[in-house]
């Protein structure tokens, strides 16, 4: 698989960070710091290797099941794309 079709919706690594990043903030902002903190740790684990990317993706899978019920449609949303692109990362 091209790498930037493991990317897809995001036109670069750099705007997958960017809209987690993002997703953290307006998290944290909208009241669920919980989410947030766990999306952050995850992204933390980053480092570049498939084991960085799964746990990632397993952070961002404990934030859907535990806090998916309180967020937003489009918090949702974002948070759907952002896990499945960790998820496909790790499947290249």
């Amino acid at each position: 698989m091209k790498p930037q079709r493991l990317i897809r919706p995001f036109a670069s690594l750099d705007e997958y960070f960017e809209a987690v990043r993002s997703l953290v903030a307006d998290l944290r902002s909208s009241g669920h710091e919980a989410a947030a903190d766990e999306l952050r740790e995850g992204l933390g684990c980053l480092n570049g290797l498939t084991d960085g990317w799964a746990a990632f993706a397993e952070a961002a899978d404990a934030v859907r099941d535990r806090h998916a019920s309180g967020l937003t449609p489009a918090q949702r949303t974002r948070l759907g794309e952002v896990r499945r692109v960790a998820w496909r990362v790790t499947r290249r």
